[in-house]
């Protein structure tokens, strides 16, 4: 079955038919099609689609004979469809920005932004592309859209993670699993929605708990509710205090960086 990426954007001019003609250049056997307002231009997208329902029959019908769908629409993505969604977003002064466009953006899986970080990005396409070298081309896209729009720009990152015994037992990634299992119920749906396996998602749980010696998740099995996973008490601890020092470390070295950065050079340094 195909991979289908959605292509959106906050508004014209961000060149998304650019990043899904390049995308469908570096993806085996893809299929562009597009769904807008305007006409279409000639040796442009072949399949071009004024009503959504249309472009929608167009991705059920071909979904089993290309491996990838590259869709271009705001509309479909609203809609939450395809397998990875991509968000280009606008510059200040220069784009005219959708009454949706921050909708978009938090709904993406991966957002073309003036403070993006590329390596988050690898991450999020992991489970769709486990092709390594196919992933950075597709990055590789991705960053040079980032560079279009928005220039080279200097920037500072930081990754926090917690180790016991000098062992590595929570990070950024089981974080991002723990909020989607809060969210979703059930770690079947919240792998899925954070682009890793069920056994990957199961592996990073059960070893982060062997090495704390208390449940992260408690599981539910059948029953009239039916099964399920939930937070533990210890769970949302961690993930809590995770989540607030991530956040305050990031703000600091992201402060901190800007004021040695942007400081008058010291000529007698």
């Amino acid at each position: 079955m195909s991979t289908v990426w959605t292509i959106c954007g906050a508004g014209s001019g961000v060149g998304k038919t650019i990043v899904a003609e390049k995308l469908c250049a570096a993806l085996p056997s893809a299929i562009h099609a597009k769904c807008g307002h305007g006409r279409p231009r000639a040796g442009k997208t072949p399949h071009f689609f004024r009503d959504l329902a249309a472009l929608e029959r167009f991705v059920a019908s071909h979904r089993d004979a290309s491996g990838h769908l590259v869709i271009e629409s705001n509309a479909y993505a609203r809609r939450r469809r395809g397998d990875v969604t991509v968000f280009i977003d606008g510059m200040d002064g220069r784009t005219d920005f959708r009454g949706d466009a921050q909708g978009l953006h938090t709904a993406a899986d991966i957002r073309i932004c003036h403070d993006a970080d590329p390596g988050d990005w690898a991450g999020a396409l992991a489970e769709k592309l486990p092709d390594a070298s196919l992933r950075s081309e597709v990055c590789r896209i991705l960053v040079e859209q980032k560079r279009y729009l928005f220039g080279p720009a200097a920037a500072v990152r930081t990754k926090v993670w917690f180790e016991l015994d000098d062992e590595h037992v929570f990070g950024g990634g089981l974080a991002r699993l723990l909020a989607s299992i809060d969210r979703c119920g059930s770690l079947t749906a919240a792998a899925k929605a954070v682009h890793i396996s069920y056994r990957r998602a199961w592996d990073l749980i059960r070893t982060a708990e062997d090495h704390l010696g208390q449940a992260l998740v408690n599981r539910r099995t059948g029953g009239a509710r039916g099964g399920g996973s939930a937070l533990s008490g210890a769970g949302r601890h961690m993930l809590n205090v995770f989540a607030r020092l991530d956040r305050e470390v990031a703000d600091f070295a992201r402060g901190r960086f800007d004021e040695l950065f942007h400081a008058p050079e010291d000529e007698d340094a």
